[in-house]
């Protein structure tokens, strides 16, 4: 009961910060109004950040092994020393919204590392 539960929490906060955001469900993160919402699954933070609070992005590319599948990482460090990670899977939609961060990083100063 208590996994069903805990379930149906993770699953609420993603549609709720999805249709705050305007983006699919089924995309990792969206970026609009200058915030970046972050729909994964399991994050334990607060899913809207501004983008003038972040300092730096890494992105990082994990290979799958043993059929785990390809995962990318985004780790961000915020203005105030704080810092915050999530990853997700590698598809061709994925790339798309990783390029573009990137280009919408370069507007607000953000520094982006590539591993």
């Amino acid at each position: 009961m208590f996994l069903a539960l805990f379930y149906f929490y993770l699953f609420f906060q993603r549609v709720s910060t999805a249709l705050k955001s305007g983006g699919s469900m089924f995309d990792p993160f969206h970026i609009a109004k200058g915030r970046l919402y972050i729909h994964a699954i399991i994050l334990f933070r607060k899913r809207i950040v501004p983008l003038a609070e972040i300092r730096q992005i890494d992105i990082d590319y994990i290979r799958g092994r043993r059929m785990n599948g390809d995962r990318y990482h985004l780790y961000f460090t915020r203005k105030d020393g704080k810092s915050f990670t999530f990853h997700f899977g590698k598809s061709k939609r994925n790339e798309e919204l990783v390029k573009n961060l990137a280009n919408v990083a370069k507007k607000y100063h953000i520094k982006i590392h590539h591993y």
